[in-house]
Formats: structure tokens, sequence, C-alpha cells
């Protein structure tokens, strides 16, 4: 009788996904004809810890190879750690902690917006070049070994190969207005986040903006989305419903 109960249960979430995700077309279909009445652009920067580690990291690792260098009295290896503490420097700065262009645009309707990596083009075609070189030093490995290195090497040369065609992509996200919504603000931080109150549609989402601007920017909102209440929080943490 359990089971019979849980396979309904799970039908019915089912069918309420469905549901939501039907509706969500349709406001979504709807949202992108709205004319714009107020946009703005930022960028936003990466995580400040995240930046900080992938520094000491780098530092820390690289600093490991030139010690050896100077022990060894190798040229050589001073050098790759040279190169090796830049390059995940780099990989940390550009590729795991990028800078974000945000583009939003206010509609009656919801808020439309698309976000993209600050990432050098150079920064690209190093990564596509280091996948190919990753790649074919894989599968060489895999030649000279023999079958039994399939298992680690082959695997990697998959993950490489991934990463061959790496290349900036625009993420294009939005939010529907539907319901009384709850705002949450941190002061002088340029960020708040909106939730719905709807049963017929979740909707919580974190935009930013420059902190000189909330005032103007929440008087714009409220021109098309029902404020329930406004709230005033101290830290990013307390952003989330």
């Amino acid at each position: 009788m359990r089971k019979t109960d849980e396979i309904s249960e799970q039908e019915l979430n089912e069918l309420r996904w469905q549901e939501e995700r039907k509706l969500r077309d349709i406001l979504d279909a709807k949202l992108l004809k709205a004319p714009v009445t107020y946009e703005w652009r930022l960028m936003v920067s990466g995580h400040i810890v995240i930046k900080i580690s992938g520094a000491v990291m780098s530092i820390f690792l690289g600093g490991l190879f030139i010690q050896m260098g100077v022990g060894d009295d190798s040229l050589g290896t001073i050098i790759f750690g040279i190169i090796f503490s830049l390059m995940l420097l780099g990989m940390t700065r550009y590729l795991f902690c990028p800078d974000k262009a945000i583009h939003y645009k206010l509609t009656p309707l919801g808020i439309i917006y698309t976000e993209k990596d600050t990432i050098p083009d150079v920064a690209y075609t190093i990564m596509r070049g280091f996948a190919w070189f990753s790649a074919v030093a894989c599968l060489a490995t895999v030649v000279y070994v023999g079958p039994l290195a399939f298992v680690g090497a082959g695997g990697m040369a998959l993950l490489a190969v991934k990463f061959t065609g790496f290349h900036a992509e625009t993420k294009h996200k939005s939010v529907n207005f539907i319901g009384e919504y709850t705002i949450k603000v941190v002061p002088n931080n340029g960020v708040l986040s909106i939730w719905s109150s709807s049963d017929e549609l979740y909707a919580s989402r974190r935009f930013y903006f420059e902190p000189a601007k909330e005032d103007e920017l929440i008087m714009e909102l409220s021109k098309h989305m029902e404020i329930k209440e406004i709230i005033q929080v101290k830290s990013m943490r307390e952003l989330d419903f």
C-alpha cells in the first residue's frame, strides 16, 4: 500500500512540474515580446575569497617547483615552476572565478537579462591549445603503456577533448512577475533578491545594481510588480529565501 502511495505522489509531482513548465513557457514567450521600460548594465566581480585562495595556491605550488629547481640546480624546473604558477593564477582568475558583464531589461511582465564571463579571447585560445595538447599526450600514453593506462589517461583525454571547443558563452535568463513579491536588500552593497509568494509559480532571483541607484531601481520595480515587503539585511547570506 505504501508503494502505491509513493508512486501516486511521484506521478502527482511530475504532473505539477509539467504544468509549471508549461506556464513558464507561456509567460516567457510573452515576456520576450514585452516592451523594455528600464535597463541597466554593470560588471560583477568574482568572489574575492576564491581569487585570494587561487593566488595563494598558485604561488605556493609554483614556489615548490622553484625551490626544487634551486636545490637541484635545475633551470628547467625553475622555469616550469614560474610558468605553472602563472598558468594556475590565470586559470583561477579567468576560468574559475571570472568577472561577469550583466545586462538587465525590465518589462511590465518581468526581467530579462544576460550574463557573460569577461574572459579575454587569448585565454580561450590558450585553453583550447592546452586541451588539444593534453588529449594527444593522454592518447600517446595509452599507446605507449598499453590498454591498462586507458582507465586513467583515456578518461583524461575525453575530458580534455571537451575543452577543445571552449569559447565564450552568453547566458540568457529571465524572471516573471506573478503574485506578491518580498524584496531583500543589502544596503549600499548593490544587490537585492526577490521572492514571489504565488502558489502558481515559484519565482526567486538575485539582482545586482549600482548602489547609488537603489531607490531608483526599487521605484521602477514597483511600477510593474506588487511589492509586499522590503527587508534590509546585513549580509549576502541573508538574501536567500
